[in-house]
């Protein structure tokens, strides 16, 4: 009898919890589509497009510096002492992992300059995802897509939302 019990018990705990879960809703979009097709985008390239061709001609100037040093060390090895090549080349060893650390740098201040121009327009996109969600009841909203293109959604059924097109739309609708 208590084994009667509990597998009624056990039987309507798993109907329960099954239909609570069929009430899920779920949307998905592309962010990778929105993003594209953003006038704010065009401006956040353009801007670190520019950053970028500075930071470039900085490391191309001092990697010349650098290789005007190597050449002129090359070119007055033959009257140098022993003491004065090892103190040369001490020093271009010096040179040349400064100029590593100084590409390293700029690596480094591209990719916060990306994340500075980017942030604005993914919290408007944030914010804009929230706002639907919530006027169409969803609990989740999914990326369709990763940041390089790949699918994460392999299915989704008619049922399913995707809410690409409004969050453009909205953020088109707010930005003018």
């Amino acid at each position: 009898m208590i084994k009667k019990l509990l597998s009624i018990a056990t039987l309507f705990l798993f109907v329960g919890s099954a239909s609570a879960v069929a009430q899920v809703k779920i949307g998905y979009m592309d962010t990778q589509e929105v993003m594209s097709q953003l006038p704010a985008m065009q401006q956040v390239q353009k801007e670190l497009n520019t950053f970028i061709q500075q930071k470039q001609r900085d490391l191309s100037d001092k990697a010349t510096q650098y290789q005007d040093e190597v050449a002129d060390y090359q070119s007055n090895q033959g009257s140098m002492s022993e003491q004065q090549k090892k103190d040369r080349e001490r020093e271009l060893t010096d040179l040349s992992e400064e100029l590593e650390e100084f590409n390293q740098q700029i690596r480094l201040e591209i990719q916060q300059k990306r994340e500075q121009l980017l942030s604005p327009v993914l919290t408007r996109m944030d914010n804009a995802i929230a706002a639907i969600a919530e006027s169409q009841n969803l609990d989740f909203v999914l990326n369709k897509s990763t940041n390089n293109g790949e699918s994460v959604l392999f299915y989704a059924s008619e049922n399913q939302q995707n809410i690409t097109q409004q969050v453009l739309n909205r953020l088109q609708s707010s930005s003018q």
